[in-house]
């Protein structure tokens, strides 16, 4: 029996860069992803619906679902967060709230990831045109939507991130392309 848990949460450790200390919440959506963001062991965050179960009593699996980032608010108001995380069921997607409550639009948190990585970036053909005109600095490589195509292009292009308004966000680690929410955090 292989256990995946601790290679993936070591590869995350190593890959994450923090910057800044800030205030997070989690919101793991009753998913795999609360069982990785436990063992991260981040400074300053607060973690909700980590326990996974397959019924979702949350707010069900899908973040982008009328009312899913409700809890998520909330808990960012009480705690005085600087931001707040919520994932998908298997942790491969993100959406984000700041520190009002307020939802960020994932073409607009592809900006502010973007902006924290050097060289050119891959979105997807609905990302907005302000994101496109404040990367205009850079090379932009537009993309279908889709894993295998963003995937293809991130490597084809040796492009460093790459990002979907469904809240998948690519990064290039090792010759490999992640597909991961949990690593955009």
């Amino acid at each position: 029996e292989m256990d995946y848990l601790k290679p993936y949460v070591n590869f995350l450790k190593k890959n994450l860069d923090l910057k800044k200390s800030l205030k997070v919440v989690f919101d793991c959506s009753n998913g795999t992803a609360g069982l990785v963001v436990r063992q991260l062991k981040i400074k300053n965050f607060k973690i909700i619906n980590a326990k996974p179960d397959g019924r979702f009593p949350a707010h069900g699996p899908n973040p982008m679902a009328e009312g899913a980032m409700d809890d998520l608010a909330k808990a960012v108001l009480k705690q005085k967060a600087d931001l707040g995380a919520v994932f998908d069921s298997d942790g491969d997607r993100a959406f984000f709230i700041d520190n009002l409550g307020r939802p960020i639009r994932s073409d607009v948190a592809a900006l502010f990831i973007a902006q924290g990585i050097r060289g050119a970036v891959v979105l997807d053909l609905l990302a907005g045109y302000p994101v496109q005109e404040l990367l205009k600095d850079r090379k932009i490589f537009e993309c279908r939507v889709g894993s295998y195509f963003m995937k293809k292009i991130t490597k084809e292009k040796k492009v460093k991130f790459g990002a979907e308004n469904s809240g998948h966000f690519y990064f290039p680690v090792e010759g490999t392309v992640f597909d991961s929410g949990i690593l955009a955090a």
